[in-house]
């Protein structure tokens, strides 16, 4: 790495000498006043911005609460909709088993709703068999 090492510290005019005619920014009159304003209208401006930021975070805090509470309260409703189509389904079979009936249909549960699928079979229907050809 380099070596820092830091700049001479500014010799003083000596007694009698006269003093140097200023250089560069230092030559324009009233710049330090205008731009300590500047400074201030900048520091204004920075705490407006910070202010706005700080609404916009709150608000959008108060939209993240919000937001969760709906969710919740959908996620909930959907879970007691699934659920009572299970209890819906447990039902169906226990009737079928209690009666015995034979579920010819295909039972299924898709999302909330419990489907009964009559382009299913679970079992094959019975079709008596052709009868024999007349003897000839």
């Amino acid at each position: 790495g380099k070596l820092f090492v830091p700049p001479p510290p500014p010799e003083e005019p000596e007694e009698g000498a006269e003093p140097e005619e200023p250089e560069g920014d230092a030559a324009i009159p009233g710049l330090h006043p205008a731009l300590r304003r500047e400074e201030e209208l900048l520091k204004m401006r920075l705490e407006a911005v910070e202010i706005r930021c700080l609404e916009m975070v709150t608000d959008l805090r108060t939209r993240e609460g919000t937001l969760h509470q709906r969710m919740d309260a959908m996620l909930g409703q959907r879970f007691r909709d699934e659920v009572d189509a299970i209890g819906t389904l447990i039902t169906t079979i226990k009737t079928a088993v209690e009666e015995g009936d034979r579920l010819y249909h295909e039972l299924r549960i898709q999302q909330s709703d419990l489907i009964l699928d009559e382009n299913s079979l679970t079992y094959t229907l019975y079709t008596p068999p052709p009868p024999p050809p007349p003897p000839p």
